[in-house]
């Protein structure tokens, strides 16, 4: 295959998380990456991988399905994120993990290899759509979906398949929300350093007039949980927080960014 450097030439790829990574990279500057090591799971087509070492990071490639890799001279490594990752521990200072946590059932797994090989100190960039929008706790409530208009996978198109593999992941079948990946990634010594914003959604926007019920119910349990655990407040605190964020309300996917603390 031959490489590709538009946006539009990667239809699998979601642009939200694309121009997320783009303005990331964009907002350190070559310098910062100069020698950092890069590991991205999934690493699809390539074109995030191509941005980092564009940027002058040393990437190593990896996905469950590598001949998806469009970029010749970038080495794509086959990886099974549902399997213990066969790399030594404290190894990366940047893993991203793009468009992939909702396909993974053993997610406490997951966040403990992705934790694992991270340097303390290191970051964790994660993307994914976004199941704690306004639009989507709407569309839950309509039919138990990401998005109204469509349905979740069922037993016809959950596994997905790359022709003529046996291999396969399941599509968006275990699509988790902020404060669950918050706990997920907590439990294994990553701590979100920022939630970056991504394009809203026209009904999340909509929805907004339902915002003071949800700041106050969220406030009240916030108030509730510090006087039964005042020891706990600052975790109570960042979870009112992220509960009653506008970027995670209104936007059409989680841009997450984690660090991994030192004693992890």
């Amino acid at each position: 295959m031959a490489r590709v450097d538009s946006l539009a030439e990667i239809p699998h790829t979601r642009i939200n998380a694309v121009r997320f990574f783009e303005a990331w990279i964009a907002a350190r500057g070559q310098a910062f990456f100069q020698g950092k090591s890069v590991y991205d799971f999934s690493a699809g087509s390539g074109y995030i991988s191509n941005l980092f070492r564009q940027a002058g990071a040393i990437v190593k490639a990896f996905d469950l399905f590598p001949a998806q890799s469009l970029y010749p001279d970038l080495h794509c490594t086959f990886i099974d994120l549902q399997q213990p990752l066969p790399l030594a521990t404290g190894t990366a200072d940047i893993v991203i993990c793009s468009e992939t946590i909702e396909c993974i059932p053993d997610q406490i797994q997951l966040f403990a290899e992705l934790s694992r090989v991270l340097k303390p100190g290191g970051t964790l960039l994660l993307t994914t759509a976004n199941p704690s929008s306004l639009r989507s706790r709407f569309s839950q409530f309509i039919q138990e979906s990401e998005h109204y208009s469509t349905p979740l996978p069922n037993e016809i198109n959950a596994r997905v398949k790359w022709p003529g593999e046996s291999r396969g992941y399941f599509s968006k079948l275990f699509i988790v929300g902020v404060l669950r990946i918050r706990t997920l990634a907590a439990l294994h010594g990553l701590r979100i350093r920022a939630i970056h914003p991504s394009r809203g959604s026209s009904t999340s926007y909509i929805l907004l007039f339902l915002f003071p019920l949800i700041w106050f119910f969220s406030w009240k349990g916030y108030r509730k949980a510090i006087r039964r655990e005042p020891e706990n407040a600052t975790i109570y605190k960042e979870i009112f927080q992220i509960n009653t964020s506008l970027a995670v309300l209104t936007g059409k996917h989680l841009n997450l960014e984690f660090t991994k603390t030192a004693h992890a």
